[in-house]
């Protein structure tokens, strides 16, 4: 298992738990690869962000190498790479390195919605 996945802030996501993890709730996926330290970088941004919101929010982490069927579903090119998600629903995408302020900001305009 890649190094920053030992940590109970993040799920890790594939193709065979897609369904369950992914259709209910606000769920933040990021796709990465432990070669790739920015996303190592956004992990600690992540962490700050289950903490604010709790079970409000679910932060899956899927690897590019592990997850082709996945990354080509979503047309991934380059990592980092974060889709929020409503309810299994791809409700904003976002290429690169995203702030936690303005990761906060999405999330918190989504919460207000259910």
């Amino acid at each position: 298992m890649p190094q920053c996945m030992n940590d109970d802030t993040f799920v890790n996501i594939n193709y065979l738990n897609w369904e369950k993890e992914t259709s209910n709730g606000l769920v933040l996926l990021d796709f990465w690869a432990e070669w790739c330290s920015a996303c190592v970088a956004q992990d600690k941004i992540y962490k700050e962000i289950k903490r604010e919101f709790g079970d409000k929010i679910k932060i899956g982490k899927i690897h590019v190498g592990d997850n082709r069927v996945l990354s080509d579903k979503f047309g991934i090119r380059n990592i980092p790479y974060i889709i929020l998600l409503k309810n299994g629903k791809k409700i904003l995408q976002m290429p690169g390195i995203m702030s936690k302020e303005y990761l906060i900001g999405q999330i918190k305009k989504h919460i207000k919605d259910e």
